[in-house]
């Protein structure tokens, strides 16, 4: 077993670039991990937009043979902060900059939950840039149409609240009980939780981990271990930009506007007649088995909204059996598919 400090240490998960942009000079802190030689995708995380989060991915990515990148969103790691109503904008401005000092022509996109949001507008403002080929993870959904009742609620907190939202999961998480918290664990879990969904999570964590360990030599308990220091790595460097995302997931404010992406049925529409039948867009979506964040009726409208339109749109939804909003972007069987797919994309 490797020391998992050492681990999370390695020089690959602490990158940092500075970039001149629209907005001026920002520091950006990414991971860059799995195979150089690989075919390489980005991975847009969710609500706490940590690099950290591919600490789980590396040993899969590396052994496929494949290369991905996980930048810090803004206010997040050493990446700097830009105002709330600029982030999807300096996103995609510093998208193609991010890209050209790495010296990659293009990406594959994959997002999980709020990055939804960035990917759909990287999708369609930085097109030369982006394959054909995207994967979102339990995608964010607007609350007004997946009727989430936990977030609806949010909805009427006072917007001044979030201005010490990520202090809430900082202390908890760090003070209190480690947990795994990609997108919005904490919150997640301010909603009842019944032992059954506990002991479901906690197997489907147990199964994923023995499944590392037999396809790739990560041991279970390692495993277990950098989760943990996933989390507390992340609420021990800058967060604050997690209270700009939370805004934009309720909508709140000046987090209102989503760029492109404001109605996802729109969206799915205005993609679907730019594409051809010569160069359709393929499109996977995983979804958790459980979701008290966007719900059933969440994933359904997402699927609604994109598959209508197969001559142009290859659209693929499935569920993964045990998982929940978070869990599934842990998920072998999600990465494994990601990552064949790609690979067998280029031949």
């Amino acid at each position: 077993m490797s020391d998992p400090l050492s681990v999370v240490s390695k020089s690959c998960f602490h990158r940092r670039v500075i970039l001149d942009t629209a907005n001026g000079p920002l520091s950006v802190s990414y991971a860059d991990i799995g195979s150089a030689e690989g075919p390489v995708l980005l991975f847009i995380p969710g609500m706490f937009a940590s690099r950290y989060g591919s600490l789980s991915i590396h040993a899969i990515a590396e052994q496929v043979g494949v290369r991905l990148l996980v930048v810090d969103r803004f206010g997040m790691g050493a990446t700097s902060n830009v105002p709330l109503p600029k982030r999807i904008a300096a996103w995609v401005d510093l998208f193609p900059r991010f890209l050209a000092h790495l010296g990659i022509p293009r990406v594959t996109l994959v997002s999980h939950s709020a990055g939804t949001i960035y990917l759909f507008n990287t999708l369609a403002l930085c097109r030369e840039f982006v394959h054909p080929q995207v994967f979102v993870i339990a995608p964010w959904i607007d609350p007004a149409c997946s009727r989430s009742t936990l977030w609806r609620s949010m909805q009427y907190m006072p917007t001044k609240v979030f201005s010490i939202w990520n202090q809430l999961p900082r202390f908890f998480i760090t003070k209190a009980s480690p947990a795994l918290a990609t997108s919005g664990t904490f919150f997640r879990n301010l909603a009842p939780k019944s032992n059954k969904a506990i002991e479901e999570e906690r197997t489907f964590m147990e199964v994923n981990y023995a499944r590392i360990e037999k396809s790739y030599g990560v041991p279970r308990k390692e495993s277990a271990e950098l989760s943990s220091l996933c989390v507390r790595f992340m609420f021990t460097e800058e967060s604050v930009g997690a209270n700009s995302e939370a805004l934009y997931c309720l909508r709140k404010a000046e987090a209102n506007d989503w760029g492109v992406c404001s109605d996802y049925a729109q969206f799915a529409q205005t993609v679907a007649r730019e594409r051809s039948p010569e160069n359709k867009l393929t499109f996977r979506a995983y979804f958790g088995a459980t979701d008290i964040m966007i719900g059933r009726q969440g994933q359904k409208y997402f699927e609604d909204c994109w598959q209508g339109y197969p001559e142009t749109i290859n659209f693929v939804s499935r569920a993964i059996e045990g998982s929940d909003h978070d869990t599934v972007s842990q998920s072998v069987e999600v990465w494994e598919d990601i990552f064949s797919s790609v690979l067998a994309s280029i031949g």
